[in-house]
């Protein structure tokens, strides 16, 4: 087993400290299926921690939620530390194209990271739209829960 492959094992192997209600997880999802609605093309997405611990999905029954969890707030540090390392300012988020489909991972607020899975897809720009318009959703019901929480 190689050293990322390692990693990823003992990220997906830990549990979430209780870190999300049933309530904010339900909501998540809902998210995620609005916008699996809204593109023929997204077969999947899951919203983590920034650290790669799991909080809500909408994925194929094949795709392990903690592992692609832990990768997605692996590459997401990664990326950031690479663009900020680069001096090309914040970054927005990542795309993968391989041979039998794209995967977007991206910002969902200062603590979440939105990674969404596609089909080879000739309409890469209106699903990266879907994928930005429920990061950005993500992003505003996390901070009115937060808010909720410290009033």
């Amino acid at each position: 087993m190689d050293v990322t492959s390692e990693i990823v094992e003992k990220i997906s192997n830990q549990k979430p400290l209780g870190r999300i209600s049933d309530a904010m997880r339900s909501n998540l999802v809902h998210i995620l299926k609005e916008m699996r609605a809204g593109a023929d093309d997204i077969m999947g997405a899951l919203v983590t921690s920034s650290d790669g611990l799991p909080w809500a999905k909408e994925l194929p029954a094949d795709f392990s939620e903690k592992r692609f969890s832990a990768m997605s707030g692996a590459l997401m540090a990664l990326s950031t530390t690479l663009t900020n390392e680069a001096g090309r300012g914040k970054m927005r988020n990542v795309l993968i194209e391989a041979e039998g489909g794209n995967i977007y991972v991206m910002s969902a607020g200062p603590t979440l990271v939105l990674t969404v899975f596609t089909k080879m897809t000739n309409s890469l720009g209106l699903t990266l739209a879907h994928a930005r318009r429920a990061a950005e959703l993500i992003n505003v019901y996390k901070t009115k829960c937060d808010e909720s929480k410290s009033a």
